[in-house]
């Protein structure tokens, strides 16, 4: 037997399952898209950490140019105590210059990483290594770098802003404790 269904049965039909249609389909939600977010963030993981030891190997071997070539054309480098560099021939020429007077190794402690789409930022501690120029015993300095990296076309990462500082702070002496008499 077959029914008929009425003008504006449908209509009733489709209002009542439409506010269902959503929950069943979160039931059955694939699991892909979180394994390919996932893969995607490893992805840029590894492009990050590859630009990271490019960088030291880079700052190590003294190449200015390769450093600079880690830069997008029109980044920004802001060092400690010094003046703002703007794009990546100004950064080249401080980086050479910071690289002739003190040659050095660096050494990353990677505190944070954050993949926000086509940006990242790092959060990183910084041991620069350099050998005294009279007696060559090695000494060191800590810095502290926040880089902010944008994805390029084939998914490679280059360093769009870099801020660091020095970290001074065992530079001081401590103050001696007055303990009180008794």
């Amino acid at each position: 037997m077959t029914r008929k269904i009425r003008p504006g049965g449908l209509l009733v039909l489709v209002a009542l399952l439409v506010p269902s249609i959503p929950s069943m389909m979160a039931c059955r939600r694939p699991e892909a898209p979180a394994r390919e977010a996932a893969a995607l963030r490893e992805t840029d993981l590894q492009a990050i950490e590859t630009l990271r030891n490019a960088f030291v190997k880079a700052h190590s071997d003294g190449d200015a140019d390769r450093l600079a070539d880690l830069f997008t054309g029109d980044a920004i480098l802001i060092p400690a105590d010094d003046a703002t560099c703007e794009g990546r021939a100004e950064i080249a020429d401080y980086l050479q210059s910071v690289l002739d007077e003190s040659p050095s190794t660096l050494e990353f402690d990677v505190k944070e990483t954050q993949v926000l789409g086509d940006w990242a930022f790092e959060r990183i501690d910084v041991t620069v290594v350099l050998p005294d120029p009279v007696t060559r015993e090695e000494w060191e300095v800590w810095a502290r770098y926040l880089w902010v990296l944008k994805r390029q076309p084939g998914g490679q990462w280059r360093i769009a802003r870099l801020i660091y500082n020095i970290d001074e702070s065992g530079d001081e002496e401590p103050e001696a404790e007055v303990q009180p008499k008794t």
